[in-house]
This record gives C-alpha cells, sequence and structure tokens, in this order.
C-alpha cells in the first residue's frame, strides 16, 4: 500500500469516527502499524504530514460540524505527534 492510499484510508476512518478518542484511537493505530512494519521515522512523519494536508483541504470542502470537529482533532493529534517524534530524535 502506498502512502497515498494508506492516508486515503485513514481518513476514511476517520469520516467514520464517533468522537475524538476514536480519532485519536485510529491515529495511533495507524502509526502503530508502519512501526510495526518497520517502517522508519521518516516515511512514518511523510505519512502524518501527507494525512494532515489532506485534512486540511477536507476542511475547506467539508460543512458538517461534527465531521469539521474530528478533521479538527485529528490535525491536533498529528501535532501532537511530530513533537514527540522531534523530541525523541
Amino acid at each position: 500500500m502506498t502512502t497515498d492510499e494508506y492516508v486515503t484510508t485513514i481518513i476514511e476512518q476517520i469520516e467514520v469516527a464517533k468522537d475524538d478518542k476514536e480519532v485519536e484511537r485510529i491515529i495511533q493505530i495507524a502509526v502503530t502499524k508502519m512501526e510495526e512494519r518497520k517502517k522508519n521515522g521518516f516515511i512514518i512523519q511523510r505519512c502524518m504530514d501527507k494525512l494532515g494536508i489532506a485534512i486540511q483541504d477536507l476542511q475547506v470542502l467539508e460543512s458538517s460540524n461534527s465531521r469539521w470537529n474530528c478533521y479538527r482533532f485529528a490535525l491536533i493529534c498529528i501535532g501532537k505527534l511530530t513533537v514527540k517524534n522531534v523530541i525523541k530524535d
């Protein structure tokens, strides 16, 4: 699966998330799966960067308040992951 395909899969999961906890869990599971597949930190970060960009693009198109909140929270989670990776390295 390519990074772009994985980003699409994650977005599809976020779209059906019921709340912020589920959004956070989806992103954590995605990162964990990449780590288990021995993806290096650069690939994981690149995937999260692409996910963030894709979500920002979707926010403009999305009119539902609940969807917008899920996307916004996903961006917060991605930001936290980025900070953790910078501190860890």
